[in-house]
């Protein structure tokens, strides 16, 4: 598969390993909004690595790259969860603490919203993914993704009301 001159050729180990790489701390983010666990978010992407190294071939546009790999993540983490290995937490935050600093809780917040929400959200804030990406990582439509982020903003704005958002 070729690429543009600064797009590495994904079909190549050391092509792949520059594309992917960058992109290590995005799945884990992604995989932890869907497990809830670092350990098990980091086993998530390692099977998405491997997985999509090999798939390379099935990429089909070198641009889409993000958004394939990121839906790797999203269902191999839903795998683990499948199998039985997700870490049970509640849907929605109990209590914010006052002295904690407001972007924690904001984080918090995020990671408290159900599935639907927290990943949109996730992929749109944290890591400035553009709605069609994630409608395409999500294999969602993209109607879908924005109603799924207003959804997830006003949630989050009654969850962190106490601050004036």
């Amino acid at each position: 598969m070729t690429q543009g001159p600064n797009k590495p050729d994904i079909t190549t180990r050391e092509g792949f390993t520059a594309a992917a790489a960058p992109l290590e701390r995005l799945l884990l983010t992604v995989s932890y909004g869907v497990v809830r666990s670092w350990d098990l978010a980091a086993d998530a992407v390692q099977s998405a690595l491997l997985k999509g190294w090999r798939s390379r071939y099935s990429v089909k546009d070198p641009q889409s790259f993000k958004a394939w790999l990121v839906k790797i993540a999203v269902n191999e983490s839903k795998n683990l969860i499948r199998r039985g290995f997700a870490v049970e937490l509640p849907e929605t935050l109990t209590e914010t603490p006052r002295d904690r600093d407001l972007q924690m809780d904001v984080r918090q917040a995020v990671y408290a919203l159900p599935e639907k929400y927290r990943l949109p959200v996730m992929l749109f804030y944290f890591e400035g993914m553009t709605v069609a990406d994630i409608a395409k990582a999500l294999d969602l439509p993209q109607g879908t993704v924005i109603s799924q982020l207003h959804r997830g903003r006003e949630r989050l704005r009654e969850e962190l009301k106490d601050y004036g958002i």
